[in-house]
């Protein structure tokens, strides 16, 4: 896909995910106080617990906006009341819907990064996001020869300084992507697959090391959240279409 078809729209009354379809929600984060009082009243007993764990109130404030946003549109493709939806946690802290609360087995993920958020969700397929500001004064070869798989490393150095900051989050942002959709931490190690990084390129899984086939059963999506952040989608499976959703607050 190309940069147009990550173009984000303000969804449609008549909300809906059809088995075809991923659709991902960019969302600003940075709400009013009134408002983060509010969606406070959404989270359950242990999100409010992890809420407080935080030490800076923003840090706070953003996390309990991000967790209100996605159940309020939990809810809206659930038919769901958002307080009534359940989460749980596998090993590696990857979140989903206890199945008696997702009957339609729907998927989901997000990221956020300084004041912005993104979500996905699918269904029966499963998912990673990734968002991150980019940095432009970083030590990207060296976080990339200790993390990133040696092809990866040096494409990265063989690309003008001009184009390294945008490929090293390329880079990472796929690759956090994919690591989240298989929901196993860093377990799976970074090295141990091969994303595309260069500017410019589409998204795509390269190669997998454990496993071969592995790279034809996954699709990378680049997603343009907004100047100056790098975004990725990673879905298994083909035969889906991105929708890109923009949260109207």
């Amino acid at each position: 896909m190309n940069n147009a078809d990550n173009t984000w729209h303000l969804p449609p009354d008549n909300l809906s995910l059809p088995d075809d379809e991923t659709h991902v929600w960019r969302a600003s984060l940075c709400l009013s106080p009134g408002r983060i009082m509010a969606w406070q009243q959404l989270l359950s007993d242990d999100e409010w617990s992890r809420a407080n764990r935080f030490h800076f109130e923003e840090d706070r404030n953003a996390y309990i906006a991000a967790r209100g946003v996605l159940r309020i549109i939990l809810g809206q493709y659930l038919n769901a009341e958002p307080t009534q939806l359940r989460f749980t946690y596998n090993q590696y802290g990857k979140p989903f819907l206890l199945p008696e609360t997702n009957p339609e087995k729907l998927q989901f993920n997000l990221s956020h990064s300084d004041g912005l958020a993104l979500f996905a969700f699918t269904r029966q397929r499963e998912i990673g996001v990734d968002l991150e500001r980019i940095q432009r004064q970083f030590e990207f070869e060296e976080i990339a020869g200790r993390f990133f798989s040696p092809g990866e490393a040096a494409l990265l150095h063989s690309l003008p300084d001009s184009m390294k900051p945008e490929a090293f989050f390329n880079c990472w942002t796929r690759k956090e992507a994919y690591i989240k959709a298989h929901g196993e931490g860093l377990s799976l190690p970074l090295a141990s697959f091969d994303v595309t990084l260069k500017p410019g390129k589409p998204a795509r899984l390269i190669r997998t090391r454990d496993s071969p086939p592995e790279a034809t059963q996954w699709r990378l999506q680049a997603l343009w959240p907004g100047d100056g952040f790098a975004g990725a989608l990673a879905v298994k499976g083909n035969g889906w279409r991105l929708q890109c959703w923009q949260w109207p607050d």
